[in-house]
């Protein structure tokens, strides 16, 4: 999900100074990538955050080469090269891996129009189906690292293990995504 803002370099410096210096901002999204999660017009509230400070689950904002996008955290890979987070849409099943230094801020609320105008309400985000999903998998990883077996070098076939095991969280991936709310 795009952000509503010029897609100038210094868009996310501007906001990663206005995080810095006041410790939170608001800002309208645009696009369905995230889609129940955050519509297409409502304003998320965002506080400073690292790569480093994130768990899978969570939602952050994070820089790319010509725009801010705000996207799930799903993954955290560590290797030899150093520490890459993989991010995904709740709606686009495409993921990115951008390093920890690309994240901006973590989306910690979202204000959902109202039936009239000032009738906004603000919902903080909390774990929800695919959050605590993703942080599951994480730590039954982080538990059971020792004794699986290396990860397959990049660009490598998965196997026939590794492809039924990329089907079956895709396929748990897709009936969660029912589960996430539709209008807050």
């Amino acid at each position: 999900m795009r952000l509503n803002l010029s897609d100038q370099p210094v868009t996310a410096e501007l906001l990663a100074e206005v995080l810095r210096r006041t410790g939170s901002a608001r800002i309208a999204v645009n696009g369905t990538s995230m889609h129940p999660t955050l519509q297409m017009g409502w304003r998320v509230f965002l506080r400073p955050a690292t790569g480093d400070d994130l768990r899978p689950g969570e939602i952050a904002v994070f820089r790319t080469e010509h725009h801010l996008t705000i996207h799930r955290l799903v993954w955290i890979e560590k290797g030899p090269a150093g520490t890459t987070l993989v991010f995904r849409g709740d709606y686009n099943r495409l993921r990115e891996r951008v390093p920890p230094s690309a994240v901006v801020a973590r989306v910690v609320a979202v204000e959902v129009p109202g039936a009239r105008r000032g009738m906004e309400k603000v919902v903080a985000l909390e774990g929800d189906a695919l959050s605590m999903f993703y942080g599951a998998c994480w730590s039954i990883h982080r538990l059971l690292r020792p004794i699986l077996p290396a990860p397959a070098p990049s660009g490598a076939s998965p196997g026939p293990f590794g492809r039924a095991a990329r089907a079956l969280l895709a396929a748990a991936e897709r009936g969660l995504s029912y589960l996430l709310p539709g209008r807050r």
